[in-house]
């Protein structure tokens, strides 16, 4: 994996393909100065209203122009807000889907390592750093940088003494606050971090509440969890102690500069070099730029501490894809077969020199001892590891000749738990299936596999949702339903992974009942460590250490 960059660098290249069209931020742009322009205006408009004040008072067409102004403002600045949030929102929207993407579909050596709640963390926590910067602070940095500009040439022109005035004062300000603002950026990250840590351990723990309340350890995670909480909240805590200055020095620096300005206007005024008007132009405009101030500095506060998430971010963008293989698609499997098949990870041999082939429709056990090799071996079928992909063979051709997804459709895996999802029993049965399936085939289907006395208790209410806290399954129920969603996928492969391990007799019989009638129009290979369910007809073979050590006479 490449190393990532925590800099507001790093960030621009992560967010670089997402950004919108360039129309939206043109429209965003005339907002912005359409919305600061109005502002600029109220100060001046409001000199030239103290400055007309004459005996008979104030023209009503003044009060009425202010009017229009102020209301016009709030309008356009309700707009720009709305506007600006879209962006920042798209911006997110497609880069989280990019980043779900890419978890999904990179290669599983990339996973080997990380934890899902930490990785989910990051695409939900970290992006959401991203998205408030664009969402909400980008706007403030675009009017404030206008208004800054805007404001100083105007008060330039206004009265050039205090022009200098307020720059000095504002300069000072900033001088002060970018140190601070910087701090943000390996807070930010260390914040992110320390939260992803407490999601990933807190998943854990209530997705395995039995085993713990099983074990009495229930107080002593409770007690781990303390100290993950005490991480997160001292990073947390830092970066409210950044924050916290900001506002302050900001309120500091317009103090400053409104004492400034009053003590020196006092004296020009009295000297008769400036009039009453200037002035309060002056101050309208030095409390309006508090705000964009303010505004900028929360802007480089928030991006650096972006910018450490993002680096979290481009991990994940670094993940490598998984190939999608040539065109070729899979009708019929009349071989499958290993040739000088060796798989290497972290160091270790998990499988050295295997050769073997699976020809046509049939029954195979697969024995060995745990961690003899033999799931990693079926799993190799799947294209999971592209380094194997020209040892894997299909038809007498590489795994690498086919389209992966073909592949997948074509072999069918169900594993020594069978997983599920939360999601409804149709949404389960059908997964990855594009086309509708009818209800009623669903029924049979799960009919055929011994699961009718299953579909009553549920009332044949596919729209049930399964969830890991509501056990609608018995082990065996499990069983047939994982076979129950390979014969809906139409496999033509079925690899099995100790499907018997969890199962009485009774159940085991007629498991291994279907699973041979299944075996005469498909080729089955179920792993196992149990010679009890070997029948004479059986193709068996055996894995020692990684090795094919010898087929089996049954």
């Amino acid at each position: 994996m490449k190393e990532s960059s925590g800099t507001t660098q790093g960030l621009w290249q992560l967010l670089l393909p997402h950004k919108p069209n360039k129309s939206a931020f043109v429209y965003l742009a005339l907002l912005v100065i359409g919305a600061t322009g109005l502002e600029l205006i109220l100060p001046l408009y409001s000199s030239y209203l103290v400055d007309s004040i004459g005996s008979d008072g104030i023209e009503t067409y003044i009060i009425i122009g202010l009017i229009v102004i102020v209301l016009t403002t709030a309008i356009l600045e309700a707009f720009l807000g709305w506007y600006g949030g879209k962006i920042g929102h798209t911006i997110s929207l497609n880069l989280r889907y990019s980043l779900i993407g890419r978890l999904l579909s990179c290669q599983t050596q990339s996973m080997d390592q990380e934890h899902s709640a930490e990785l989910s963390a990051r695409v939900i926590n970290d992006s959401k750093e991203v998205k408030s910067v664009l969402a909400e602070d980008l706007i403030g940095l675009l009017s404030g940088v206008i208004s800054l500009v805007a404001v100083i040439v105007i008060m330039f022109i206004l009265d050039w003494r205090l022009t200098l005035v307020l720059v000095s004062c504002v300069l000072l300000g900033f001088i002060i606050i970018t140190p601070i603002a910087l701090m943000m950026n390996n807070i930010g990250q260390a914040q992110q971090t320390a939260e992803a840590n407490l999601l990933k351990y807190v998943t854990e723990w209530l997705r395995y509440g039995k085993l713990i309340k099983s074990h009495n350890a229930a107080s002593q995670m409770q007690h781990q969890s303390k100290q993950l909480l005490d991480a997160s909240f001292k990073h947390e805590m830092r970066a409210t102690k950044v924050m916290s200055l900001i506002g302050p020095i900001a309120n500091l620096v317009l103090m400053i500069s409104m004492i400034a300005i009053l003590a020196f206007s006092a004296y020009w005024l009295k000297q008769g070099t400036l009039t009453l008007g200037t002035i309060t132009a002056f101050l309208l405009y030095l409390f309006g730029l508090i705000f964009p101030l303010m505004s900028m500095a929360m802007f480089f506060s928030n991006l650096n501490k972006a910018a450490g998430a993002a680096s979290r971010l481009s991990e994940i963008d670094a993940f490598e894809k998984e190939p999608a293989g040539s065109g070729v698609l899979i009708d019929e499997i009349s071989r499958l077969s290993v040739e000088n098949l060796n798989f290497i990870r972290n160091g270790k041999t998990i499988l050295e020199n295997v050769n073997y082939q699976f020809e046509g429709c049939g029954f195979s056990v697969l024995l060995g001892e745990s961690g003899s090799g033999k799931s990693t071996l079926l799993s190799q079928f799947l294209g999971f590891y592209p380094d194997t992909f020209e040892q894997v063979l299909i038809n007498n051709k590489p795994l690498s000749a086919y389209n992966l997804s073909s592949v997948r459709q074509a072999i069918a895996w169900v594993d020594q738990e069978p997983k599920l999802l939360h999601a409804t029993v149709y949404e389960n049965l059908t997964l990855g299936l594009t086309e509708n399936i009818e209800r009623d085939h669903i029924i049979s289907i799960l009919k055929s596999v011994g699961l009718t006395a299953w579909l009553t208790r549920i009332e044949n209410n596919l729209d049930l949702v399964v969830s890991e806290q509501a056990h609608q399954f018995s082990g065996g129920e499990k069983q047939r339903f994982a076979i129950a969603r390979a014969i809906l996928r139409q496999s033509k492969v079925l690899l099995l992974d100790e499907p018997t391990s969890a199962l009485d007799d009774i159940n085991k019989k007629e498991l291994l009942v279907l699973l041979r009638q299944l075996a005469i129009k498909m080729r089955v290979i179920v792993i196992t460590h149990h010679l009890d369910i070997i029948e004479a007809s059986d193709d068996v073979i055996e894995m020692v250490a990684g090795k094919l050590a010898r087929k089996i006479a049954t």
